[in-house]
C-alpha cells in the first residue's frame, strides 16, 4: 500500500468502505475515525501507508477486528512519539500483529497498554517469556520496598501488578504459554505484591510502636497461603485464601498488633476509591470466636485439632507460608501433617468429604459448558484429587504435594492413578484451564462459562486457535467431550473410594428419599414405637432442614441420615418416643447450625444418646435451650467440657458478660438471668450424663447463685455510692473505715446445697452505724445514714432478684425473712445481730436455721466475725429435754399436709435426716468440729467424732444424697410438685428413665425403702438422746 491509496480511503468513502470491509470491519464510522486518528496523530503518511499494510494482513485474523483498531488508533494518538511508533512497526513486523492481537483480546488489556505506553517497551523486551519465581519476586520486593515513603503507595502497587500482568497476558495471547506456566506466573505476581505489603505493613507496625530491633523481632509472625495461591495455580483475578499465625516470644505483642499488619497489608492493596488490586479472603477459621484472619499458633492447632473439620483438613493440603516467618508458618504444616493425613479414616471423614463436595460445589447445578464448576470441571478435578491425597497421604508420604498436576504426577507414580485416568485428568485440566484463562481475558475475570452467543464464541474460538468454518461446533465439542471425560474418570475414582460393602439402612433411605411412600413411613417409624408416623416424618424433615439461610440444608440431611438409625433407636427407647422427637425438633430448630450436632453425634454417640435423653426428660434445660435462641456453642460445650464450672471460671465469665451489657446496654439482670441459665445447663447436662457427685453439682448451683447475687449487690452499692456516697463505720474498730455489706445464707444454699429452684434464704447485714460522706467533691451527693443506705442496698436485691422478666425471675426470695424478728429492719448491723443473738429467747426454727447459715457475699474480716457470732450462739444453746421435743414437735407440725409422695416433708423425708443432723449439732453445739453448713458435710463430720454411728452415718448419707438425687431429677422435669413423686404413670416413667432406672415400680419401691429406714433412725436418735 502506498500513500496514494491511503489519501483515497482518507477521502473516498466508498473506497474507505470497500477497504474497511476486506478487513472483517463492522463499524465503518468508528473505522474511519481511527484511520483518520492515526494519519493526524503525527505520524507521516508513508508511515501509516505501512500501517494499512500491516493491516491488511493482521486485522481480520483477530477476534475483534473494530475493538483492536479502534484501541490501535488511541494508542497511536496518545504516543510520545508516532513517528517513532511508526517507524517500529515498519522495522519489526511482528510488533503491530501482537499489538492488535493484544488489543482484540481484551479492553482492560488495551486500557493498560494506552494507559502506560512503556508497558509497551517491556513486553518487547521480555516478549512475555515467563520469570522465575525467586527472581520475580525479590525484584517486586525490592521495588515497592524502594516506595515505602510514598503516600500513593496503592498506585504504585498498581502500576506494578498492571504492567506484570501485560507481560503475563502476552505470554498467554500471543506466545501461547502453556496454562500451567500462565498459572503460576499469576500465582508468583500475586504472592510477590502481598509479600510486599505484609513487609510494608511491618515496618509501618515498628515504627508506630517506636520497637527497637530486639522488639521488632518478636513480631514473629506467617502469612499462609490456601486455594490456588499456594498451589501456583490461581486464574487471572482470582480470590486469595491466606490465614496468619503468630507466636511472639514477648506477651505484650498481642493479637491486635497482627490484625493490624494483615488490615495494613490489605489497605495498601487497595486504591482510594476502594478497589481492591487483590482479592484476599481471610475467611478460614482458626478460632471459634475469632474472624479477624490471625490466631496464635497454639490456638490454632489446638482448635484443629478437636473442632477442625474435613473440609479444612484436605484445604490444608495446598497450604504453604507466602510472607513473614517462612520457620514459622513450615513448623504449623509440620505439625498438622499428621491431622491432615490420618492413616484411618472413619465413616464421619468419609461422609464429610461427600458433604463438602456437594456444599462448596454446583457441579451438578451449573451450566455444561462452565469449565470450571460443571461436572468433571477444573475444580472438581482439583476437588477429587485432593481427595485422593487426603485418603492415601498418610501412606504415601510422596504425594503430599501442592498443586494438582504435581498431585496427578505423584498419584500415577504411587499407583494410586493408571496411566490412562493421569493423561485424561491431566489433559483435561490444562485444556480447561486454558479456556477458562482466555474467557477471562475476552469477558471478566469472573466469568468461568463459555459464552452463549454466537458471536463472543466465534472470538473465543479463534483466540484459542481454533480456525475453519465450524470453529465454533468444534470448541463446544471439544470442551463437552472433555469435561464428560474427566466426569467418568472422576465418577469412577470417587466410587472406588467410598466403595463399602454395607447395606443401606432403611432409617437412611428414609431421611434421603425425596417423597417416602405411606408403606416405607409405617414400617420403618412403627418400629421406633411411633404412634404418628406422619408427624413424626415431619419433625424428621425439619431435623433434616436448616433454618439459618447461610447454612446448608443439604449438608444437614446428610448427616442426620449418617445419625438417623441410632437416633431412632435411641429415641424408641424413651417413654414417649413422639414427645421425644417434637422436643429435639424444637430444641434443634432453637439452637441453630443442626448439621454441626449430627455431625458431632457422628462422631461422639454418647452426645447423642445424652440430647435424646434431655429432649425426653428434661423440660426444665429444654425450656433453657428455647428460651434463647442460638444457644448451640453453650450445648456444645455441655456436651465436650469434662467438668463442672468452677467459682473462679464462672466469676471469670460474669465480668465478660457485664463488660458486654455495658458496651450494649443490656440491663445487667438480663444479663445475670441468662447467665445462671447457661451454668444450669452445663449442670443439669452433666446432671443427666452422672458425670458428677451430688456434692459437686450443688456447690456449682451454689456458686452461681453466689456469683450472681455479688454482682448485683456490687452493682446497686455503686449505684447508691453515686447517689448518698460512700457509707463510712463511725464506732468501734472499725471507725473512719468504709461499712460494706454481708450476706448470710441459709438453708440449702448456706449448705452449699440447692437444686435448680431452690428458695435462695439470705440474711442482710453491715459493718457498724454511720453515715455516708461524698467520694468526690464535685459530685452533688445527697448524705444518709448507714442504716438507710444498707437496707435500701437490700431492697434493691431483692426487687431485681425477684422481679419476673421475660425469661423468668432470678431467684425465689422471702422478702419478709429478717435476721431478728418479723417486723425489723430488712438489713441490722453486725453489732445489732450480735445483740440479737445473744438473747435466750429466739425461736427455734432461727436457732435451727444457725446450723446451716453461711456468710456467702462479704469481707474476710466480716467473714469471721459473723461465723463467730453464730458458732457462740450454737454453742450456748440449753441442750436439755426440751430442745428434743421441741424439735421432734416440729418434724411432726412440717408433715402436715404432706401426702406419701412428698421426699422431703412426708415420714422419712429428706427433713428427718437434716433434723437428726441439727438436732445433734445442737446438742454438742461446744463441739466446732461438727458445726458444718452442709448435710452430708456434717454427718460425716458427726460419724468422725463419734457423736453417731458408723452404720447410722452411712445409711443416712446415702438415703439423704439419693433422695436429693431424685429431687434434682423432679427438678430437670419442672414438675409442679418440686419434691413430689409424679401420680401420673408416664411422668414417673420419665423420671425413672432420666434416673437410670429400668422401671417406675423399682424407683417407687427404693424411695419407700429409704424413707422408712430414715424414719426408724429419727425415732431411734430423738429417743435415745
Amino acid at each position: 500500500m502506498d500513500t496514494e491509496q491511503i489519501i483515497q480511503i482518507l477521502d473516498s468513502p466508498t473506497v474507505a468502505r470497500k477497504w474497511f470491509t476486506s478487513l472483517g470491519l463492522q463499524d465503518m464510522r468508528q473505522a474511519h475515525d481511527a484511520i483518520t486518528a492515526i494519519a493526524e496523530s503525527g505520524m507521516t503518511l508513508d508511515l501509516v501507508a505501512v500501517v494499512g499494510e500491516q493491516l491488511e494482513a493482521a486485522l481480520s485474523n483477530t477476534a475483534k477486528p473494530d475493538q483492536a483498531l479502534k484501541f490501535l488508533a488511541s494508542f497511536t494518538t496518545l504516543s510520545r512519539n508516532p513517528i517513532a511508533l511508526g517507524s517500529l512497526w515498519e522495522r519489526d513486523l511482528d510488533a503491530l500483529p501482537t499489538l492488535l492481537i493484544m488489543f482484540s483480546a481484551s479492553n482492560q488489556i488495551a486500557e493498560l497498554l494506552i494507559q502506560d505506553p512503556e508497558g509497551y517497551d517491556l513486553l518487547r523486551m521480555t516478549d512475555g517469556q515467563p520469570v522465575d519465581r525467586t527472581i520475580l519476586i525479590d525484584e517486586i520486593r525490592t521495588e515497592v520496598l524502594q516506595l515505602a515513603g510514598d503516600p500513593d503507595i496503592s498506585r504504585q502497587l498498581e502500576r506494578i501488578r498492571n504492567r506484570e500482568l501485560l507481560r503475563i497476558a502476552y505470554g498467554d495471547l500471543v506466545i501461547n504459554q502453556s496454562a500451567d506456566v500462565i498459572a503460576n506466573q499469576a500465582s508468583i505476581l500475586c504472592e510477590a505484591l502481598l509479600q510486599s505489603a505484609v513487609e510494608l505493613a511491618s515496618h509501618k507496625a515498628i515504627r508506630k510502636h517506636q520497637l527497637d530491633l530486639k522488639s521488632a523481632e518478636e513480631l514473629f509472625f506467617s502469612v499462609i497461603a490456601l486455594g490456588g495461591l499456594a498451589g501456583h495455580q490461581l486464574s487471572y483475578g482470582a480470590t486469595l485464601k491466606v490465614f496468619l499465625i503468630y507466636q511472639p516470644n514477648d506477651s505484650q505483642w498481642d493479637e491486635q498488633i497482627y490484625t493490624n499488619i494483615l488490615n495494613d497489608a490489605i489497605g495498601f492493596l487497595t486504591l482510594p476509591n476502594g478497589v481492591k488490586l487483590l482479592d484476599i479472603d481471610l475467611s478460614f477459621q482458626l478460632s471459634a470466636q475469632n474472624v479477624s484472619g490471625c490466631t496464635h499458633i497454639n490456638d490454632a492447632i489446638r482448635f484443629l485439632d478437636f473442632s477442625g473439620r474435613t473440609w479444612q483438613r484436605q484445604e490444608l493440603i495446598n497450604a504453604r507460608p507466602i510472607a513473614g516467618d517462612q520457620r514459622l508458618g513450615h513448623r504449623f504444616l509440620q505439625h498438622m501433617e499428621k491431622w491432615i493425613y490420618r492413616r484411618y479414616l472413619n465413616r464421619a471423614d468419609i461422609t464429610g468429604i461427600k458433604a463438602q463436595k456437594r456444599r462448596l460445589h454446583r457441579w451438578e447445578d451449573a451450566d455444561q459448558l462452565d469449565v470450571v464448576h460443571a461436572s468433571g470441571g477444573i475444580h472438581e478435578i482439583n476437588f477429587v484429587v485432593q481427595f485422593l491425597q487426603l485418603i492415601n497421604g498418610a501412606n504415601f508420604p510422596s504425594i503430599r504435594v501442592r498443586g494438582t498436576l504435581s498431585a496427578i504426577y505423584q498419584l500415577h507414580k504411587a499407583g494410586l492413578l493408571s496411566q490412562e485416568e493421569s493423561n485424561v485428568l491431566r489433559d483435561a485440566y490444562l485444556e480447561l484451564k486454558r479456556i477458562h484463562h482466555r474467557i477471562q481475558i475476552l469477558h471478566d475475570v469472573g466469568t468461568t462459562t463459555i459464552p452463549s452467543t454466537q458471536q463472543a464464541q466465534s472470538a473465543l474460538a479463534q483466540s484459542l486457535g481454533y480456525t475453519g468454518p465450524e470453529t465454533v461446533n468444534t470448541l463446544i465439542n471439544d470442551t463437552t467431550h472433555r469435561l464428560q471425560v474427566s466426569q467418568q474418570i472422576l465418577e469412577r475414582l470417587l466410587e472406588l473410594s467410598f466403595d463399602d460393602d454395607q447395606d443401606t439402612e432403611p432409617e437412611v433411605d428414609l431421611i434421603l428419599d425425596p417423597e417416602p411412600s405411606e408403606e416405607m413411613l409405617d414400617e420403618v417409624l412403627s418400629k421406633h414405637n411411633f404412634n404418628d408416623a406422619n408427624s413424626s416424618y415431619q419433625y424428621l424433615m425439619d431435623l433434616a432442614t436448616e433454618r439459618i439461610p447461610f447454612l446448608s440444608t443439604r449438608r444437614c440431611r446428610h448427616f442426620l441420615a449418617m445419625i438417623a438409625p441410632r437416633l431412632l433407636e435411641a429415641i424408641s427407647q424413651t417413654p414417649d418416643p413422639d414427645m421425644t422427637l417434637a422436643n429435639l425438633s424444637t430444641v434443634s430448630d432453637s439452637l441453630g447450625g443442626k448439621g454441626v450436632l449430627w455431625e458431632l453425634f457422628e462422631v461422639n454417640p454418647a452426645t447423642l444418646n445424652l440430647y435424646v435423653k434431655l429432649c425426653s426428660n428434661s423440660p426444665y434445660l429444654i425450656t433453657i435451650l428455647t428460651s434463647y435462641p442460638g444457644m448451640i456453642d453453650e450445648l456444645l460445650d455441655c456436651l465436650i467440657l469434662d467438668h463442672l464450672p468452677t467459682k473462679k471460671s464462672l466469676r471469670r465469665v460474669m465480668n465478660e458478660l457485664v463488660k458486654g451489657a455495658q458496651i450494649e446496654g443490656q440491663e445487667l439482670i438480663d444479663v445475670i438471668l441468662a447467665f445462671k441459665h447457661a451454668q444450669h445447663l452445663r449442670v443439669g447436662v452433666r446432671e443427666i450424663l452422672g458425670k458428677d457427685s451430688l456434692a459437686d453439682s450443688h456447690k456449682s448451683l451454689s456458686d452461681i447463685i453466689e456469683v450472681s447475687l455479688q454482682e448485683i449487690a456490687n452493682e446497686h452499692f455503686h449505684l447508691l455510692v453515686e447517689k448518698h456516697g460512700e457509707p463510712i463505720v463511725e464506732q468501734g474498730e472499725m471507725a473512719g473505715e468504709p461499712a460494706s455489706l454481708t450476706l448470710v445464707g441459709l438453708g440449702k444454699l448456706g449448705g452449699q446445697e440447692p437444686n435448680f429452684h431452690s428458695d435462695v434464704d439470705i440474711l442482710f447485714l453491715y459493718d457498724g452505724a454511720g453515715n455516708t460522706r461524698p467520694t468526690n467533691r464535685q459530685h452533688k451527693t445527697r448524705p444518709t445514714s448507714n442504716h438507710h443506705f444498707f437496707n435500701e442496698l437490700a431492697k434493691r436485691i431483692l426487687q431485681s432478684s425477684t422481679r419476673t422478666r421475660p425469661h423468668g425471675r432470678l431467684f425465689d426470695m422471702d422478702s419478709k425473712l429478717r435476721a431478728t424478728h418479723q417486723h425489723a429492719p430488712l438489713a441490722i448491723s453486725i453489732d445489732d445481730y450480735e445483740d440479737y443473738l445473744k438473747n435466750e429467747k429466739i425461736p427455734l426454727w432461727q436457732t435451727m436455721g444457725l446450723c446451716k447459715a453461711r456468710v456467702i457475699v462479704g469481707t474476710d474480716q466480716a467473714q469471721q466475725r459473723v461465723a463467730g457470732i453464730i458458732a457462740n450462739r450454737i454453742g450456748k444453746v440449753d441442750a436439755n429435754a426440751d430442745l428434743q421435743s421441741q424439735m421432734v414437735q416440729a418434724r411432726l407440725d412440717s408433715e402436715s399436709g404432706a401426702t406419701d409422695r412428698n421426699l422431703k416433708r412426708f415420714q422419712g423425708g429428706t427433713m428427718d435426716v437434716e433434723y437428726i443432723v441439727q438436732f445433734l449439732q445442737l446438742l454438742h453445739g461446744d463441739n466446732t468440729a461438727i458445726q458444718r453448713p452442709g448435710t452430708v458435710q456434717a454427718l460425716e463430720s458427726l460419724r468422725e467424732q463419734k457423736l453417731l454411728e458408723e452404720d447410722d452415718a452411712t445409711a443416712l448419707i446415702k438415703s439423704y444424697i439419693f433422695l436429693r438425687r431424685v429431687e434434682s431429677g423432679l427438678r430437670l422435669m419442672d414438675t409442679t410438685h418440686r419434691h413430689d413423686l409424679p401420680e401420673k404413670a408416664l411422668e414417673l416413667e420419665k423420671l425413672a428413665s432420666l434416673l437410670g432406672y429400668e422401671s417406675p415400680q423399682s424407683l417407687v419401691t427404693v424411695c419407700r425403702r429409704y424413707r422408712q429406714a430414715n424414719r426408724q433412725r429419727f425415732n431411734k436418735i430423738f429417743s435415745r438422746s
